[in-house]
């Protein structure tokens, strides 16, 4: 008979597995893994409390979170940059950035091939829906293929620049669950559908759209998503913020996919600025995802989000490209940067 010891210990377990605080340990500690969507910005201290929350996941899980890169510079000053690179070991590389194109570009085309040899890592544009930028009433660019975009997506497939983690749409689930943030199917797939004009304009750009583009929240958009992966052979998406929604969809289907284009996904999270106290709930998010990946235990949530969804269990090649080989061939000086980084 169990005591009622017993009973409170084995509930206490149930709460804690489920909950994601089980103690993970990979089984692939020689895969470094690069985070290719952050917001780590330049606030130095905060870069600093990233390699210390680095160091908590080598130690208690076996895992080499190598790299970040950083979508844009919040404070841009000449020389951030450099001090980001030094900050960080080496281990943070930076991108250029608008965040309100609705309202024009700020950078110019001429200027593209000279962040490239200065060593950005590529040009993030947040185009998401015009609703969230524009003022009522306020006029300005909807949707990223507007004709206005054109002379800076060609000087960036003249001269290398990566479109990194290009946000052009909100998750959209399926009738009865659309989410908070876009209800109206017909404006998400206008926002998907610019972001195609995109890529068939320019067949050299290379695009990592952010957020799986969002066509991760039915098992329709991800039919859709397979087609771009096939058709456009510079198209890749990141996973940042997805794994909350993958309960929306079903999960044979989602894996299938990332089984046969693992060499389009790149690991990414959305992660933000570090303050010391939350390194060990960051620490949690992280080793959500990668418990997500390589197991097929219940996760609840991802990096973000509570409802619980089965892992994928993905073997170890698919996970070397999820992780770091991809973004290796992608982003111009990522590989030469990892090369000089003492791993451990």
């Amino acid at each position: 008979m169990m005591t009622r010891f017993s009973v409170l210990l084995i509930t206490g377990f149930i709460f804690l597995t489920c909950n994601g605080f089980s103690q993970f340990i990979t089984e692939y500690p020689e895969i470094p893994r690069i985070d290719v969507h952050t917001h780590l910005s330049n606030e130095y201290p905060g870069i600093i409390n990233y390699l210390e929350m680095r160091d908590s996941l080598r130690m208690q899980h076996g895992i080499n979170l190598a790299m970040w890169i950083n979508l844009g510079e919040e404070k841009r000053t000449e020389t951030a940059i450099d001090t980001i690179t030094r900050v960080s070991k080496g281990r943070v590389m930076t991108c250029i950035s608008d965040y309100s194109p609705q309202r024009g570009l700020t950078h110019k085309p001429e200027d593209i091939a000279g962040y490239v040899q200065k060593g950005y890592a590529g040009y993030k544009i947040w185009h998401g829906p015009a609703y969230r930028v524009l003022d009522e009433g306020e006029t300005g660019i909807a949707y990223i293929d507007n004709p206005a975009h054109e002379p800076m997506f060609e000087a960036m497939e003249k001269a290398g620049m990566v479109l990194a983690s290009v946000h052009v749409a909100d998750p959209n689930g399926p009738f009865g669950d659309r989410g908070e943030w876009c209800a109206d199917p017909v404006e998400f797939w206008r926002e998907i559908i610019g972001l195609e004009r995109v890529l068939q304009r320019h067949p050299g750009l290379v695009v990592v759209a952010a957020h799986g583009s969002w066509l991760v929240c039915q098992d329709a958009q991800i039919d859709f998503l397979r087609y771009m992966f096939k058709t456009y052979p510079n198209f890749h998406v990141d996973l940042a913020a997805t794994f909350q929604y993958f309960y929306m969809v079903n999960r044979d289907n989602l894996r299938d996919l990332f089984m046969e284009y693992s060499d389009r996904i790149l690991y990414g999270t959305d992660t933000g600025e570090l303050k010391k106290s939350d390194i060990p709930k960051k620490v949690d998010q992280y080793v959500k995802t990668f418990r997500f990946l390589e197991t097929d235990d219940a996760v609840q949530g991802g990096f973000y989000g509570e409802t619980m969804s089965t892992g994928l269990n993905l073997p170890k090649a698919v996970l070397e490209n999820i992780y770091y080989k991809n973004a290796l061939k992608i982003y111009p000086g990522l590989k030469e940067r990892m090369s000089k980084l003492d791993q451990y």
